[in-house]
């Protein structure tokens, strides 16, 4: 059984490693909550614990500095950003502006989704397409010949 530094060890190689692959596909959209990046779901995809991005200094460093980083990239919004306007609205009109944050990241995941499935069922209909030319191919051999064409 592995002793509790080696899990700690091994949770940090797996968040790092999860970093890379987000940074690879580019999909920091996908786990914003917010103005932060949704722990749940990164915890689920790491398999670990969310108490491992709380409680493990390391993960928990990295995970400020990578926000922190997205941030000043502007992908996340920071409220330390704010215009002077925003700085002095109500709490309702922040709240108003973070659902519209929310619902726009939502329609963008069923956009990224949809397209996904069309070009999903795009390639499909081509590969529909090409085995009715074929059967269609033998079928006119076998009313011209009477007799079946080897597949």
């Amino acid at each position: 059984m592995a002793s509790g530094q080696q899990i700690a060890a091994a949770n940090i190689k797996k968040f790092k490693d999860w970093i890379k692959e987000r940074k690879a596909a580019e999909d920091w959209k996908d786990y914003l909550r917010g103005r932060q990046l949704n722990r749940t779901d990164i915890a689920k995809e790491c398999g670990f614990a969310t108490s491992v991005l709380r409680q493990n200094p390391t993960v928990k460093g990295d995970l400020e500095a990578l926000e922190k980083e997205l941030a000043d990239s502007g992908i996340i919004p920071s409220p330390s950003g704010e215009s002077s306007s925003q700085a002095t609205s109500t709490p309702s009109e922040r709240a108003t502006d973070d659902r519209i944050i929310l619902i726009n990241d939502k329609a963008q995941k069923r956009i990224k989704a949809l397209e996904e499935k069309n070009a999903a069922l795009s390639a499909e209909l081509m590969e529909l397409r090409a085995k009715l030319k074929r059967y269609e191919m033998i079928e006119k051999h076998l009313t011209e010949t009477g007799r079946m064409v080897r597949p």
